[in-house]
């Protein structure tokens, strides 16, 4: 069940959502993913992932149905927009391939309260976004300006067990905190763009990035 942000409001009552009909400016400073619906409830799972070598038609790496009925999932932004969807009983319902959800958050009962947990998904780990250390006490943009370099890891769950991509591979060790540098290719997104909406962890952003595109661990995390 897909979570809607058209008319949402940020935690101070502005409302910030767009409609979902509405046309951006090419070069302005709003964009449609900026309120994208990236995060629903998830209402049915398939009882087994596909993964085979020879097939074309496979995942592009192993892993395990980790998803349950409840939870709350977030996605990939393109798939949100281009996934085929149902309205069902006034309920919108989205068909999201596995292989591009990216976290999900499930309540635990836990004897007399609930305890919710994160679950990283498809080997995606989430790094909180680093800022360029000043050259000096002149300078007053480094500090402005996100180090795309390396990042720090503040959640991780579960590595792939193969790729599709033989030469593909990934560090076994990597525990949150780690301060890590990113391979010069990786696709640098946030989970949620827009802090004002966020929903994962209070406003704060984090960066999804794949397992296997980090190349190294600078500081081991306290």
């Amino acid at each position: 069940m897909l979570h809607s942000n058209e008319g949402a409001k940020t935690k101070g009552g502005i409302v910030l959502g767009f409609l979902t009909d509405d046309v951006f400016i090419a070069d302005g400073e709003s964009h449609a993913a900026d309120v994208a619906e990236c995060y629903g409830e998830v209402y049915k799972t398939p009882e087994k992932l596909f993964f085979d070598p020879n097939d074309p038609n496979s995942m592009d790496w192993e892993v395990e149905m980790e998803l349950e009925k409840g939870d709350i999932v977030w996605f990939s932004y393109l798939e949100s927009k281009n996934s085929c969807q149902i309205l069902c009983d006034g309920v919108i319902y989205k068909s999201i391939p596995y292989q591009d959800c990216y976290v999900a958050k499930r309540v635990v009962p836990l004897g007399a309260s609930d305890v919710t947990v994160h679950i990283c998904l498809n080997g995606y780990v989430l790094c909180e976004p680093k800022f360029l250390v000043p050259i000096s006490p002149l300078d007053v943009v480094s500090a402005d300006k996100v180090d795309k370099t390396s990042t720090i890891i503040r959640y991780i769950g579960n590595a792939p067990k193969r790729y599709l991509r033989e030469s593909y591979t990934h560090i076994e060790d990597l525990r949150v905190g780690d301060d890590v540098v990113l391979d010069h290719k990786t696709p640098l997104y946030l989970l949620e763009r827009c802090g004002a909406l966020a929903a994962f962890c209070g406003s704060e952003l984090f960066w999804v990035v794949q397992r296997r595109r980090i190349g190294l661990i600078l500081n081991r995390g306290k």
